[in-house]
Order: C-alpha cells, then structure tokens, then sequence
C-alpha cells in the first residue's frame, strides 16, 4: 500500500502481469525490426512504393482484360475486316474446313453458294457470323464455336463476304431469300441541309 491518499483511495503497489510486459516487450522488439527491414536494409517497400506496385498491377490486369476483350466477338458487335493479315487468315481457315461443303471457290457443293445474293438464314456479317457460331442442325451445318475462336469466325465470315458476286463456274443454283443490306437513313435536318448545299452549289 502506497502513501498516497486521494479523498479515501489508496493507491496498490501491484506487479503487473507478465503477459503484459512480455507483449511491452515484443513491440520494442519489432520497432527495431521494423525499422531495419523497411528503413536500414531496404529489404521490403515503404507504403508509397507498395501503391506503386499496387498500381502497376492495376494497369497490368487492365491491359490483359483490354486485350481479352479486343480478341472478343459476337453477333451484336461483329464488323467485318478488311485487312489482308485478317482475310488471308480467314481464307486459310475457310480451306481447312469449308471446302468439303462450299466448294473451293464457295460455290457450293453440299452446301449452298455463297457467292451470290441468296441465303437460307440471312447474309450479312451477323448472320454468317451466327451461322459459323452457332450451326444450323436442320441443314446439316455444325457449330464450330468449339473448334474456332470468335475472332476466327469473324476472320472467315468476313472472308465469305470477299467473294460475294465472285460466279464461280458451276456454281449452285440460288438457295433462300435474296439478302439486302440494312442501312440507316440520315435524319430528315442532315437531308435537308444536304439538299440546300446542292442548290446553292447549281
């Protein structure tokens, strides 16, 4: 018991408990560790280059997704490609795997011509593209979305259009409904202001 009195309260002279002085302990322990791990050797980053690296990996992940999502194709983004790396890639793909039933020039054999303004299940991108994607079982035409990567698909489709109006010799007869092209007309005020540039220019 110690001497002090506050109003009526003695103050114990308690030991305290060794869990807490060992635990005291410890931390001094690790201050020092800490201080030489991260401060002296350098042997682990400091938080800015933590966020740093943090950030880097950030990026990284960001490129590898851009990338993924660049190679990704579907019905309802498909464009067709012109460049020869792509159509010659397609061509390639095409005479792996379609001339049994197309024909070398897509005439057609088993399957129907390709060339000319006919399709059983529509022309245009999309519909080739969902076409070589998905199959047409009634027809006899496989899926080859487990053979074929999307971009593939797109590179042969695209490939397909190339020979539109090609008339291979011996070619099939017309097959389907005649496709024409979907285009969106320009809104009435861009006519309008197109119509009036005319006039002025006569």
């Amino acid at each position: 018991m110690l001497d002090h009195n506050y109003d009526g309260i003695r103050e114990l002279d308690n030991n305290l408990p060794p869990w807490w002085i060992w635990g005291f302990y410890l931390t001094i322990v690790f201050a020092f560790v800490y201080l030489a791990h991260y401060h002296l050797f350098r042997t682990g980053p400091l938080q800015t280059e933590e966020y740093n690296i943090a950030m880097q990996e950030a990026a990284d992940q960001a490129k590898a997704r851009e990338l993924k999502m660049k190679d990704f194709v579907s019905a309802e983004t498909i464009t067709a490609l012109n460049t020869p790396e792509a159509l010659g890639a397609g061509k390639g793909i095409f005479e792996k795997n379609c001339v049994a039933c197309h024909g070398a020039e897509l005439g057609g054999s088993v399957g129907p011509n390709l060339t000319d303004d006919f399709w059983i299940n529509g022309g245009g991108i999309k519909n080739i593209f969902k076409v070589i994607t998905d199959g047409v079982s009634a027809k006899g035409m496989i899926s080859w979305k487990s053979q074929l990567t999307p971009k593939q698909i797109q590179q042969v489709a695209s490939f397909i259009l190339t020979k539109h109006g090609s008339n291979p010799v011996g070619g099939k007869e017309p097959q389907g409904e005649k496709y024409v092209e979907e285009t969106i007309s320009a809104p009435l005020t861009d006519s309008i202001s197109v119509d009036s540039t005319i006039i002025v220019n006569q």
